[in-house]
């Protein structure tokens, strides 16, 4: 009886506590600096030339120095399926900071996803967002 009550009590225990959800990472743009007022709002549409700004929030931390932003826009005219390479940075970020903040203008009008990879496995993002220039 009292190892059946152990279980009872033990197994809620282990599967709360065991399997919790890990936070993913994300991105914020913003036509402004970012503050925590901005951080409530959600921004997805810019102009043409203005600056949009933008902060990558990684929960866990990040996991390789190196980082490649990869802004991609949507073109029914290529043979990429659609999509464009418009601007590629690659920058260096401190491992002991799960934030990132930067920001980058774009000049056409048009719908846009930001990518963010890490510089050793460039195939699969680890953040992506998309948004619009008008």
């Amino acid at each position: 009886m009292k190892k059946l009550l152990i279980i009872f009590l033990i197994l809620p225990l282990i599967f709360f506590c065991g399997f919790r959800k890990k936070e993913k990472p994300y991105v914020i743009l913003s036509a402004g600096k970012i503050t925590k007022e901005k951080l409530k709002r959600v921004e997805r549409s810019f102009n043409a030339g203005q600056r949009i700004y933008y902060t990558m929030i990684v929960p866990e931390g990040f996991k390789y120095s190196g980082i490649r932003m990869q802004i991609s826009s949507k073109d029914e005219k290529t043979s990429n399926w659609g999509y464009t390479i418009r601007q590629t940075n690659d920058f260096y970020v401190n491992l002991s900071d799960n934030v990132y903040s930067n920001y980058f203008v774009l000049q056409r009008p048009g719908y846009y996803i930001i990518q963010f990879f890490y510089i050793n496995n460039k195939r699969y993002p680890f953040i992506h967002k998309e948004f619009m220039v008008y």
